[in-house]
C-alpha cells in the first residue's frame, strides 16, 4: 500500500471516529436532560392535576432554537388521554402543558 492510500486512509478513519464520538456525546447529553427533567414533570403532574403519569418520548432542542425538553406521554391506565410537557432544560421549570381539557378545567 502506497503512502498516500495510508495517509488518506488515517485521515478518514480518524474523521469518522471524531463524528461518531461527537454523535455519542450528544445523545448521552441529551438523555441525561430527559432523566433530569423526569422527576420533575412527574411531580409537576402529581401536584398540579393530581395524576400518574407514563412517559412514551421525549425531544431535546438545540439551545440556539429553545432550551427545552418536551416529554410526551400518556396518563397512567388510559394511553388515550396523552399530553406533552416542556421544560427548560437550563432553568428545569416548566414552560407549558398540553393535554385533554378535564386535566385544565380546575386550572
Amino acid at each position: 500500500m502506497s503512502p498516500k492510500i495510508k495517509m488518506v486512509l488515517i485521515i478518514f478513519v480518524s474523521l469518522v471516529l471524531l463524528v461518531s464520538g461527537c454523535a455519542i456525546t450528544y445523545q448521552v447529553k441529551n438523555n441525561n436532560i430527559v432523566k433530569k427533567a423526569t422527576p420533575i414533570a412527574i411531580e409537576y403532574f402529581k401536584s398540579k392535576y393530581n395524576v400518574t403519569v407514563k412517559f412514551t418520548d421525549s425531544q431535546v432542542f438545540p439551545g440556539y432554537i429553545d432550551s427545552k425538553v418536551v416529554l410526551y406521554g400518556y396518563v397512567e391506565h388510559d394511553e388515550n388521554e396523552t399530553f406533552s410537557i416542556a421544560i427548560n432544560y437550563n432553568t428545569y421549570e416548566v414552560n407549558y402543558v398540553t393535554g385533554p381539557d378535564w386535566m385544565f378545567e380546575s386550572d
